[in-house]
């Protein structure tokens, strides 16, 4: 009962604390590769065995949803993107090893992005405005995907690899995973893949809502139609590495085929990426040098049943950073960088609602850290430029970030911060340039390409706190925006669609997080840990009106038993129902998930070799995710089981 009243108290978000073992793990994304928990933001790190058990039945934002303060777009499991504190698209960074996507994901919800998590080593999110090192449309926060690929150290052994095998019942999916490498002197070579296949997936009843069914006369049930997918990926990469230079180059192709839901089509994805990176230590006044690039060729076909190609979306360009870290001057620690790139967007077809358009972007950051011990401060500002250059019109703007924060530890066990930030974010090409109808939305889309600069103020407060074997972390935030952008309802029709137009309104965001965990029994064969989060966000435009899509509340608790060879959990999510709700948008009721994961090391010698069995929504619960533009026509999965076979040698 505490759970479900914390779930509907006034404006909470829920973020269990990292574990001892996490201590150790640096956050590649933050600006100096800092601990996790010495990080003054948000931020959550997850390990290689979650994310592939998680990737079984999914994109990266079905991977990801349930974590602290992280929602999914959920147009289908195939198609999905991470919501971070209420704020997803364009706002979120998704990135490969530090660097961006080339995709169409942002362009719409059914666009799957390009980067899954099957294959990662760990999956970084920092929430909050990380845009001083990744520019502004950073503002809602980071996922960086970590695989490894471009490796910062020779690997331990000559020959060594991994593979993961996975399957989940309700989407009859089948996932395997793969990665070798071999290493002689200062050279490292690997390969690696990945590939994942899943039916229409199974769901607790009416695939509709009552009411939607009331208008639509669709009594369709039991399976979710035309959600079926397939993903492979085949990567390959080189790197030499001393203790004065690495240099890393990789290569990875991606292709993707998943049913469009609802609808008699599928997308058609393939996607080609190459990678490099050089890093010199030591040079003169700096520790470190280190120029990183990617260049992405990237297309996909909307397909209709009978062969016919409906539309097809092309992206293709570059992106480039190099980042100097000076030598730590007594306490200080400072990081200068700068970053550019172009992509060329185009589509083609009856659901090409936007002309082509050619981007090109650059930026300039400095970013600081000062630790004295009992409390310290980081810094930094960034100044940007981004062109549109299309058949639709030009525009050019210029823009700046900036953000302080500060820290103190004025007990043992106790840490507080404060973050203050002034983000500023370019409008994108489909904000400036969309005109036609868009079916993903179901909306006939309207941009205007008179927008202003997007600005967002933001406040942070934290405060983490140990005693004893229990660990509490709370997060409270605010982002006020200036401009706000977002496609409106008009209220009226085109082309037998409702109108959406973009406008620009002062709106505020806010939540908190809060995390709990403790070591409740500790003995020789068993120990006994408990977690209870909370996560909350809650959204209005300047003068009352709500924002769509806000994710409503969740709470999350666990109890796991955990042996020397065996560790059993078993967790409930508690949903709260979403009633604030924007104009034209309906209700979302509430859900009440329960899970089981039993986890067995094999081999008493290998901890490496492990097989994982967990059983998901237990009791076939009716799930609808209030962020998905499809939550009235498309539950998510019901009761599903997983296994996993995870082995390294």
């Amino acid at each position: 009962m505490l759970v479900s009243l914390l779930a509907l108290s006034a404006a909470e978000v829920v973020a269990p604390p990292a574990r001892a073992d996490a201590d150790t793990v640096i956050v590649t994304a933050s600006a100096l590769n800092n601990n996790a928990d010495a990080l003054s933001q948000g931020v959550s790190v997850i390990s290689r065995a979650e994310a592939q058990l998680g990737s079984t039945s999914g994109g990266l934002g079905e991977t990801l949803s349930g974590q602290t303060g992280v929602r999914s777009t959920f147009y289908g499991a195939n198609a999905s993107r991470p919501i971070i504190r209420g704020l997803g698209e364009d706002r979120i960074r998704l990135l490969l090893n530090g660097l961006t996507g080339i995709d169409a994901s942002t362009i719409s919800p059914d666009h799957a992005p390009a980067i899954d998590g099957l294959d990662a080593e760990r999956i970084e999110i920092l929430k909050g405005p990380a845009a001083l090192r990744f520019g502004g449309n950073a503002v809602g926060g980071v996922v960086n995907v970590v695989d490894g690929r471009l490796p910062d150290a020779l690997p331990k052994k000559p020959i060594e690899g991994s593979f993961f095998l996975g399957t989940s019942s309700a989407e009859a999916a089948k996932a395997s995973a793969f990665r070798a490498s071999a290493t002689t002197g200062d050279f490292v070579v690997r390969i690696d893949g990945l590939a994942r296949s899943s039916d229409d997936y199974q769901v607790p009843g009416f695939v509709q809502t009552p009411l939607l069914r009331a208008l639509t006369g669709d009594d369709s049930r039991d399976k979710a139609f035309n959600t079926r997918g397939e993903i492979w990926a085949f990567g390959a990469s080189a790197a030499r590495i001393t203790q004065k230079t690495n240099v890393a180059g990789a290569v990875r192709t991606t292709q993707s085929n998943y049913g469009i839901p609802g609808e008699e089509a599928f997308i058609d994805l393939e996607q080609t990426r190459y990678d490099g990176r050089v890093v010199l230590n030591d040079v003169g006044l700096f520790d470190a040098l280190t120029l990183s690039a990617t260049w992405g060729d990237y297309r996909h076909s909307e397909i209709e049943f009978d062969g016919e190609v409906g539309t097809v979306f092309e992206n293709s360009g570059y992106e480039a950073r190099i980042e100097a870290r000076q030598k730590p001057m007594g306490q200080f620690d400072v990081l200068w960088g700068a970053q550019f790139g172009e992509t060329d967007f185009f589509a083609d077809g009856e659901e090409a609602f936007i002309l082509p358009v050619t981007i090109k972007q650059a930026g300039v950051f400095g970013v600081g850290r000062y630790d004295g011990g009992l409390w310290g401060a980081e810094f930094g500002m960034r100044g940007e430029t981004r062109d549109y250059n299309g058949l639709a019109g030009k525009r050019s703007f210029d823009f700046g970030s900036v953000s302080v924060s500060a820290f103190a530890t004025p007990l043992q066990g106790i840490r507080v911060s404060v973050n203050l930030g002034r983000t500023e974010r370019a409008p994108t090409e489909i904000e400036l340039f969309a005109d036609g109808p868009h079916a993903a939305t179901g909306a006939f889309e309207r941009g205007d390409p008179n927008l202003k600069l997007e600005t967002a103020t933001t406040i942070e407060a934290g405060l983490a706190w140990q005693i004893g074997p229990v660990r509490a972390k709370l997060d409270i935030w605010q982002a006020s925006f200036d401009g706000f952008i977002n496609f409106t309802p008009t209220g009226e029709i085109e082309d037998d669609l409702p109108l959406f137009e973009t406008t620009q309104r002062d709106a505020t965001l806010s939540g908190y997080e809060l995390g709990l965990d403790a070591t409740l029994f500790s003995g020789d064969q068993w120990s006994v840990l408990g977690e209870v989060g909370v996560d909350y966000v809650r959204g209005r435009y300047k003068g009352g009106d709500r924002i769509a899509r806000i994710p409503p509340g969740l709470v999350r608790a666990s109890l796991e038993a955990k042996g020397q060879r065996l560790s059993l959990k078993g967790a409930v999510e508690v949903l709260a129902a979403q009633k604030d709700v924007a104009l034209f948008e309906t209700t979302t009721p509430s859900a009440t998930l329960f899970h089981l994961t039993a986890n067995w090391q094999v081999l008493p010698e290998e901890p490496d070799f492990v097989l994982t069995l967990e059983g998901r929504n237990l009791t076939d619960e009716d799930v609808r995710e209030h962020t998905s533009f499809l939550k009235d026509a498309l539950p998510k999965p019901g009761r599903s089981v997983r296994l996993g076979l995870r082995v390294s040698f």
